[in-house]
């Protein structure tokens, strides 16, 4: 309990994961929050919630150029009414209109959770059917170039977090004593 006290004793500001779809950001936000006494906010869960379809939903019936307004605006929304807390946003929520501006100028605890490539295919094949933006890809060589070319797309956003953390084998606790740490 002790990193609660010092972290709320020192910034009333958010503490924000980013960085691709099934990098570990809901996870690790989860126990992170657990761990600071924090109130956790998972991005799309919050979209769902304002919206009352899931994400995969909604991107379906919207498409993604409407999905990412809503996005935008929803997380406008927290940013206004940010306060101590845990917020993992969207895979590609830093990427569209000035989001990442719009993050890295509410608070400096910015996070860039990073696995490898291997590491992110293994993770999302068996979670496919389910992520509509990778649904259609039949093989793990067809995903690992999709992600190699998402990400080498999305990396210029992600790398503008205050914090790179790149994932090998760590488990979700050890990347949050990592963020911790650096939180100081």
């Amino acid at each position: 309990m002790s990193e609660q006290v010092l972290y709320s004793e020192k910034s009333d500001q958010p503490i924000i994961l980013l960085g691709y779809m099934g990098c570990g950001k809901s996870t690790v936000g989860q126990l992170l929050a657990k761990q600071l006494a924090l109130p956790f906010v998972d991005m799309d869960d919050y979209l769902s919630e304002i919206h009352g379809r899931s994400v995969p939903n909604l991107f379906l019936e919207y498409g993604e150029i409407s999905f990412r307004k809503l996005e935008k605006r929803a997380l406008d929304d927290l940013l206004i009414s940010a306060q101590a807390s845990v917020i993992s946003l969207g895979g590609g929520t830093p990427c569209y209109a000035d989001n990442m501006l719009s993050v890295v100028q509410s608070t400096p605890h910015t996070f860039y959770l990073s696995p490898s490539l291997s590491t992110l295919c293994h993770r999302l094949f068996s979670e496919k059917d389910h992520r509509p933006m990778i649904s259609h890809l039949t093989s793990k060589d067809k995903l690992q170039e999709f992600i190699a070319k998402h990400i080498f797309e999305r990396k210029q956003f992600y790398e503008q977090a205050n914090h790179l953390l790149y994932i090998q084998d760590e488990t979700p606790q050890e990347l949050v004593d990592q963020i911790i740490k650096k939180l100081g």
